[in-house]
């Protein structure tokens, strides 16, 4: 039987997403050999994307991961620096997980990285300048491509040669980026150094400038929530399949939308294990300090659509709440009206 009214029937504001939802994915069965350092990376991921990110939801799906981990992402999200969790007792594979989160974030722009990319100032500015230089742009990654994932099948990108806004141009890209995405990849000397001689193609778009790599990764994107329905369901029969996940891409170019890139390293693939020049980073952005202080929950959205003199109340009874013994007041006196009210005919 029911007793009393549901308070939240009393005009409680539900919460407005922010423009940006992003989804980051972990699969950390254990915490010893390949996954020794994981769940630090992971941490080190949510911190770097709350220094270099003003606005955003953050959902973490986790994918299967082993108890001792879920529970530390369940304390992240107590504290704030996660603010929606997916928790799993199966790996449903990284394409079965992004149906999931292309299919459910609510945002106008959802973003997706895998649980070792850092995230550095400027990436979303970036991102959204080469989004609206490039109105057909589809999935747009931080970090240069450097691989072609469609391998020479793409066809969406082949309208920028025939169109004046824009001009085309064969370009090699900063060695340093280069051998910083060799390392984050786990690439052979060789491979590195032959990427290095390779040209990247580049568009650039003439009136503003905006020049992009041709080609994104599904290591990190961003794209819009429109797209982001059109393109699932990926197939998932893998935990972790190259065919499977190129699906999105192949989904994306027929769809007649662009991949592009940057040409910087806004994002960096930090790998499995953390070397001095990650560290290094990491100390510069004091990632450390930002994982001892828990960053504000979300409250302006619900606070904008409160009277101001609710607003006012509320504000003091939360500082009067922090208060022991007013705490202990205030939830017997809720308790008491709660009681009251449910037998008032």
């Amino acid at each position: 039987m029911r007793k009393g009214q549901n308070p939240a029937k009393m005009g409680l504001p539900a919460y407005q997403p922010k423009r940006l939802g992003l989804a980051f994915l972990s699969y950390i069965p254990s915490q010893e050999g390949y996954f020794a350092q994981s769940l630090e990376i992971l941490k080190y991921q949510i911190a770097s994307i709350h220094h270099a990110t003003q606005e955003f939801d953050l959902l973490v799906f986790d994918n299967g991961s082993c108890p001792e981990v879920q529970e530390e992402l369940r304390r992240m999200q107590a504290s704030g620096f996660i603010h929606f969790l997916m928790l799993t007792r199966f790996n449903v594979g990284k394409t079965g997980a992004l149906n999931w989160i292309l299919a459910a974030l609510p945002n106008e722009l959802i973003g997706f990285a895998d649980g070792d990319v850092l995230f550095r100032p400027g990436w979303l500015e970036k991102t959204l300048e080469i989004r609206q230089a490039f109105p057909d742009a589809g999935l747009v990654t931080a970090q240069p491509c450097f691989f072609d994932i469609l391998r020479g099948t793409g066809q969406a990108h082949l309208s920028l040669a025939t169109n004046v806004r824009y001009h085309l141009v064969d370009q090699c890209l900063d060695p340093s980026v280069v051998e910083e995405y060799g390392r984050g990849t786990g690439l052979a000397a060789k491979q590195t150094e032959g990427i290095k001689k390779t040209p990247s193609h580049l568009v650039e778009e003439r009136k503003t400038g905006v020049r992009a790599v041709i080609g994104a990764s599904h290591m990190q994107f961003v794209l819009s929530r429109e797209i982001a329905r059109r393109v699932i369901p990926l197939p998932s029969s893998f935990a972790l399949h190259k065919d499977e996940d190129a699906v999105l891409n192949r989904n994306i170019d027929q769809a007649d939308f662009l991949h592009l890139s940057t040409l910087e390293a806004y994002v960096y693939h930090m790998g499995n294990r953390l070397d001095e020049t990650t560290l290094e980073e990491i100390r510069r952005m004091g990632l450390d300090e930002i994982l001892r202080h828990s960053p504000a929950i979300h409250t302006a959205p619900h606070q904008a659509q409160v009277r101001p003199s609710k607003r006012r109340a509320i504000q003091v009874l939360s500082r009067l709440a922090r208060i022991p013994i007013f705490k202990k007041t205030l939830q017997r006196l809720y308790n008491f009206l709660f009681e009251y009210y449910a037998q008032v005919k």
